[in-house]
């Protein structure tokens, strides 16, 4: 109890060290060549540190720290009081966690280390952060929308060239975009004759010209939903900003189209957006067209597989790849 009481105590002078002082640890010309998770890290760092530790009034920073598995394996709270932006530092996604580094002298001088968790990063109770995400759509920046040409196409047909790099648990659950080869140039696949193909194509974005209205049935907590609408581009972009991976399937092919299932798996956050989408079958020709989407957000990386099969057991299941 003596002990505990020491390093609680440490710690509360560190934190108001750190309050008094403003807790700012990285500079403007970092922030801006920094990628938009880890702008995130910092902000959770200079937040955490500088308010949100002595905001809690529940219990000792000491508990606190440990109930959120944030921990320092070389240095404390107050020697960040010491850190500047002049510092070397590095960030790493290590699994599921990130490790924050900072050098002194070229020698290691704190190293914190904290859950790769999306309502830890952002400050908020996880059932806000799901009523806030429509808002976290609209306002993610426009995304560099030009198209690529990977250098690893294989060959599908005479006509039909793939790229795929890995799955989601289930194979027909995967990251595959496609390309027909005209004479000697490869174009992505975004034709009536090949509908799967190219509904693959657009969830990844590759099909700029192309953008559609989705109306959205997003799953939040108490069992319930909030029903908006938006565009494919806005949806892209905010999956371009958070670096989110994107794997798709066709579950069935219908009279009123397809049915998809789209995977937005974001690794920096620790999360999973789940869409069961319904793409109309004269969507390449109609700009009109309107995607009907039932979204499950924010789920964790092993309840994935469970909900998938959930979404699609009742379907006319056609596998493909």
């Amino acid at each position: 109890m003596f002990r505990r009481s020491i390093i609680t105590s440490i710690m509360l002078a560190g934190s108001l060290i750190l309050q008094a002082q403003g807790l700012h640890l990285f500079s403007s010309e970092i922030r801006e060549a920094a990628d938009y998770p880890h702008q995130m890290v910092m902000d959770f760092i200079e937040r955490y540190f500088g308010t949100e530790l002595l905001a809690s009034r529940q219990t000792t920073l000491e508990h606190k720290m440990a109930d959120d598995k944030v921990y320092f394996r070389k240095g404390t709270i107050k020697d960040l009081s010491q850190v500047t932006d002049t510092m070397p530092f590095s960030i790493s996604l290590l699994d599921k966690y990130y490790e924050v580094k900072w050098e002194r002298d070229s020698l290691p001088f704190i190293t914190l280390v904290f859950p790769a968790q999306y309502d830890l990063l952002l400050g908020m109770p996880k059932d806000e952060v799901v009523k806030k995400l429509k808002d976290a759509i609209l306002s993610a920046p426009p995304r560099n929308d030009s198209v690529y040409v990977p250098h690893d196409l294989q060959s599908l047909s005479d006509c039909i060239w793939q790229q795929k790099t890995e799955h989601f648990e289930l194979e027909s659950l995967n990251d595959a975009i496609y390309y027909n080869k005209v004479r000697k140039d490869f174009v992505p696949v975004f034709d009536t004759r090949q509908l799967e193909y190219s509904a693959a194509n657009l969830f990844h974005g590759l099909i700029p010209s192309a953008d559609y209205r989705m109306y959205v049935e997003q799953s939040v907590y108490g069992m319930k939903t909030i029903n908006y609408s938006l565009t494919l581009h806005q949806w892209l972009n905010y999956c371009a900003q958070l670096k989110m991976k994107i794997f798709f399937a066709v579950e069935e092919v219908r009279e009123d189209g397809l049915l998809a299932i789209i995977l937005a798996q974001s690794k920096e956050l620790g999360f999973n957006h789940l869409l069961s989408v319904v793409i109309p079958n004269k969507y390449v020709t109609d700009k009109n067209a309107v995607l009907k989407v039932r979204m499950t957000p924010y789920i964790p990386v092993h309840n994935v597989k469970n909900l998938y099969q959930k979404e699609t057991g009742n379907h006319k299941k056609k596998m493909w790849q």
